[in-house]
């Protein structure tokens, strides 16, 4: 009788583990989401967000040596290195409506600038390799244009044009499956509004039906949050879209988001976490029957004594 306690004891033991374990891997890593504020606000902000709530946590002013900054247009986080990206709208007396090419202290809100863009983009979004892509926005010349963008000086070299959708234009990419995922538009869905990849090797343009619940605004923020799935803003809602366009609504901020990030200063993409097999949901199950068997022979045993 000793030794069958002491055979359930230990597998209790080593059992119980491999479920911490695998409890652990389902959980995933906690990921700090950050969003910046679109031009025309009062003070443009840098913040970070709850994920489940859209409440805000913290707030820092985006600041710009010698420049008034308006707000973002749009915010990646370079893959290579953590360092995340914007693009910012100043007050030039020289130019119109400038867009600037700048890297963010994510603590201090500090821009160090990278150089003009010449063009008006709406969005931007970095590759695997860490090469930074961007998209000009309906007003800009030309609209709707996916471009890269340097490093060195912000300059932009011509890749594709875009054209699909309404107003709105926001894109991020999936490591996953290696595509650039665009978002367009405002209005009826998959027509005005619509949801597409973009092969960077070749240029093919695949549409994705949007379904779920979807909102008639346009996206003005996408990030890729991990397993095929985006964080997306529609103004001031925070929301989730699926690789197959399927879309959910999460929160409301209280800011006018443009640009989202994920894990500033981290760098690499969001944690893929791993669904359990049906043999990894057995073992959880065998698990918690060995448990309650083990908490009872000891009880037994106690009782006994």
């Amino acid at each position: 009788m000793i030794y069958q306690n002491k055979i359930v004891a230990y597998s209790f033991t080593f059992l119980s583990a491999i479920l911490i374990l695998l409890s652990f891997t389902l959980s995933g890593n906690a990921q700090t989401l950050y969003s910046c504020e679109k031009p025309d606000s009062v003070s443009p902000f840098l913040y970070t967000v709850n994920q489940s709530t859209g409440a805000t946590l913290t707030t820092t002013e985006i600041t710009l040596a010698g420049e008034i900054v308006n707000g973002c247009t749009g915010m990646a986080k370079d893959p290579t290195t953590g360092v995340c990206w914007m693009i910012l709208n100043i007050t030039e007396p020289e130019t119109t409506n400038p867009r600037v090419l700048v890297t963010v202290d994510e603590v201090t809100g500090v821009a160090t600038l990278i150089g003009d863009t010449g063009e008006a983009f709406s969005t931007i979004a970095f590759d695997a390799d860490g090469t930074l892509y961007g998209v000009t926005g309906d007003g800009a010349s030309p609209p709707e244009t996916l471009f890269t963008l340097s490093k060195a000086n912000g300059l932009p070299t011509f890749v594709q044009t875009l054209g699909n959708g309404e107003d709105g234009e926001a894109i991020a990419f999936n490591p996953r499956d290696g595509l650039l995922y665009h978002a367009s538009g405002t209005g009826d869905l998959n027509t005005d509004q619509i949801f597409e990849t973009v092969n960077l090797q070749n240029g093919i343009v695949t549409p994705i039906f949007l379904s779920g619940d979807p909102d008639s605004s346009e996206t003005t923020a996408l990030v890729y949050s991990g397993n095929n799935r985006f964080f997306r803003v529609e103004g001031e809602e925070l929301g989730q879209i699926t690789a197959n366009g399927f879309e959910s609504s999460i929160a409301d901020f209280d800011h006018q988001s443009k640009g989202l990030a994920l894990d500033c200063g981290i760098p690499g993409f969001p944690t893929e976490t791993t669904i359990p097999t049906l043999s990894e949901w057995g073992l959880i199950a065998m698990a918690g029957v060995l448990g309650i068997v083990g908490f009872m022979v000891i009880r037994r045993r106690k009782l006994m004594a």
